[in-house]
């Protein structure tokens, strides 16, 4: 939870990079999101990660799919993937006329995130359209609401077993700043 709250804390949005046409109406973006192979905080990596707690391991991406295998604290596993599926977009409102991006963005309207790219980037949803973002002066938007999402993440242990968890925070060497 507080690895969530400090990736969309106090930074607030404002679209960069290009953005991607979605097939969704223009006044709501796509929900559930689902970003594929999404690492939704700064410095997050796939690597070798060390199990902190015990965590149990299923064959797909569901709380009703079998148990592939457990995990103890202390083994070694691989962080293969992940999948972050948003389930409530983020609300932002502009507090001043601007632009995110090429699109003009008045006061008082609003857009959406979606999810945590890290490294400071965000994916933003605004008028039909998905842009990357990246933090910006707190003077120009206000978060109205946060995002809800869950984090699925996939794993290789020493045995070759693969399997999904939706449990990151048991796993430690995931920040590669820290």
């Amino acid at each position: 939870m507080m690895m969530m709250r400090s990736m969309f804390g106090a930074a607030l949005i404002t679209a960069v990079v290009s953005a991607i046409s979605v097939g969704q109406s223009k006044g709501s973006p796509p929900v559930p999101y689902v970003d594929k192979g999404a690492c939704p905080f700064e410095c997050c990596t796939y690597r070798q990660w060390s199990v902190e707690k015990p965590t149990t391991v299923r064959t797909s991406m569901s709380d009703s799919a079998p148990i592939g295998f457990r995990l103890k604290a202390g083994e070694k596993v691989q962080g293969m993937t992940g999948v972050v599926i948003t389930t409530q977009p983020g609300i932002v409102r502009a507090l001043k006329n601007g632009t995110i991006g090429t699109m003009r963005i008045r006061k008082s309207e609003q857009f959406y995130v979606l999810t945590n790219l890290g490294e400071g980037f965000t994916k933003v949803w605004f008028k039909g359209r998905i842009f990357q973002g990246e933090p910006y002066d707190d003077s120009m938007f206000k978060f109205v609401r946060e995002p809800k999402s869950v984090w699925w993440v996939k794993i290789k242990n020493r045995r070759g077993q693969i399997g999904w968890s939706r449990q990151p925070q048991n796993f430690g060497n995931v920040d590669q700043c820290g």
